[in-house]
């Protein structure tokens, strides 16, 4: 018994429930950030702030223009950063940062001038996303890889079931904010309590990962030990079109999840905000569906083609949403079934990575494991600026009302919310599914590339 017992815990590809759950724990926080942030800022600013809800999109987006520089120079910083903590590591210490902003933008005074309210929205934002989350996410894929000693099975499962931990995490969040909000946010004073009141313990939840999750020093995941240079990033730029291609997926998958435009939808389309709170709760069903994943891919040897197949089902998810206007039983079944089409780009964005890395090597280039990701780092906030801006701008053509006690909205708006709501993430759910087919082609490539260097 005890012969077998040591031959489990010595396991390589072993992965513990314990180890598991201490490394999402950041990324359970950072979820919680991402849904406060660019779900319900927006509706923050307008119908309590009394803000423009076209000017917060536009806030939101101009700050993108910050994360050109930072997520180029992050990934370059992390590429190139030798510390007895690790490569990667120190910088999880910017979970701190990130949840300090987030209670800081919902804190905002309506006393305040209507351009102070801006600056700071800006402002808050701006540090939040552009330079915590940057620096963060720049070393996610490095500290990734190290402290699962690049191993390809643990990653794999860490990407599958560390998904389902992320992503329970998340609705947990969603299903109860709407609630609450309707609850304690009622005025400015009860929305920063609110967000306190989550993103406090969120602090202790998210600092687990770099007090417990040390790097495999033995593990070098670049091809030499020379510094990257600023020449070569670009040279990947020009010569590896799969940075390209993440990037186009990432963008467009940012884009539906920061679209905000469910807390529109449900308090104007369906006239119940706190049924916003269903949709998170239904998609509970989801979750034994991840377990599947692996098999599938390993069913199709394709991670891009699953991707491609589940984007046939979530474009008649999205439709079905449309079609189902105030429907609420089939406003729900196309909306899980659109939720299902992207759900694996949530998690497996280690496994892009490792793919372009690896093309990295092949055209002799160094395997750049933190600079590999900056083209979809950005392409990430930039999706979300996007989609706060897209909602923003297309509500006040619409002629969205913005302002406390508005009691109905015009039929435009209406009918524009709907739009946001479906039509959109019909049409980057589609570009994903093309995308991803074509990302396929390298897959073949990459671990045959892999293997042969194994002998």
């Amino acid at each position: 018994m005890k012969s077998e017992k040591h031959n489990v815990q010595s396991d390589p590809n072993r992965l513990g429930f314990g180890r598991l759950m201490l490394w999402k724990s950041s990324d359970i926080t950072a979820s919680w950030i991402n849904l406060l942030m660019l779900n319900y800022l927006s509706i923050y600013a307008s119908d309590t702030l009394g803000v423009n809800v076209g000017v917060v999109g536009t806030l939101l987006l101009a700050s993108k223009f910050v994360d050109g520089i930072t997520d180029l120079l992050a990934g370059w910083i992390v590429d190139n950063t030798h510390t007895k903590l690790g490569k990667a590591r120190p910088y999880e210490l910017c979970i701190l940062g990130m949840t300090i902003c987030t209670i800081l933008l919902f804190s905002c005074s309506p006393e305040w001038s209507y351009n102070f309210k801006l600056v700071w929205i800006f402002i808050m934002y701006t540090l939040t996303f552009s330079i915590f989350t940057t620096l963060r996410q720049g070393a996610n894929n490095p500290y990734t890889i190290r402290h699962f000693s690049n191993n390809p099975v643990l990653l794999k499962k860490v990407a599958s079931y560390g998904g389902i931990v992320s992503m329970a995490g998340s609705m947990i969040l969603a299903i109860v904010f709407p609630v609450l909000m309707g609850k304690i946010a009622t005025s400015p004073a009860g929305w920063t309590r609110l967000v306190a009141a989550i993103m406090i313990p969120g602090t202790f939840i998210g600092i687990l990962r770099f007090i417990f999750c040390k790097e495999d020093e033995s593990v070098d995941a670049e091809s030499s030990q020379e510094p990257v240079k600023i020449k070569e990033i670009f040279t990947m730029f020009s010569k590896n079109k799969y940075v390209w291609l993440f990037a186009i997926i990432m963008l467009c998958y940012n884009i539906i999840v920061n679209l905000a435009a469910g807390t529109y939808f449900f308090k104007w389309v369906i006239g119940d905000v706190s049924l916003l709170g269903l949709s998170s709760m239904l998609s509970i069903v989801l979750l034994p569906l991840m377990m599947f994943f692996p098999k599938i891919m390993d069913k199709l040897h394709s991670m891009g083609k699953m991707i491609f197949l589940f984007s046939i089902i979530g474009v008649a998810g999205y439709g079905l949403c449309f079609m189902g206007n105030d429907n609420l039983v089939i406003v729900m079944i196309g909306f899980i079934m659109g939720q299902f089409s992207t759900l694996p780009l949530s998690y497996y964005g280690i496994l892009f990575i490792m793919n372009i890395c690896t093309y990295n090597e092949i055209l002799g280039l160094p395997r750049m494991d933190g600079s590999a990701g900056i083209l979809s780092n950005f392409a990430t906030k930039v999706g979300g600026a996007l989609g706060a801006f897209i909602t923003g701008g297309l509500l006040q053509l619409s002629g969205y009302i913005s302002a406390e006690n508005v009691v109905s909205q015009p039929d435009s708006a209406v009918l524009m919310i709907r739009v946001v709501y479906a039509i959109l993430p019909l049409i980057m759910v589609a570009v994903i599914g093309i995308c991803s087919l074509a990302f396929s082609k390298l897959e073949p490539i990459a671990e045959a590339y892999e293997a042969k260097k194994q002998h």
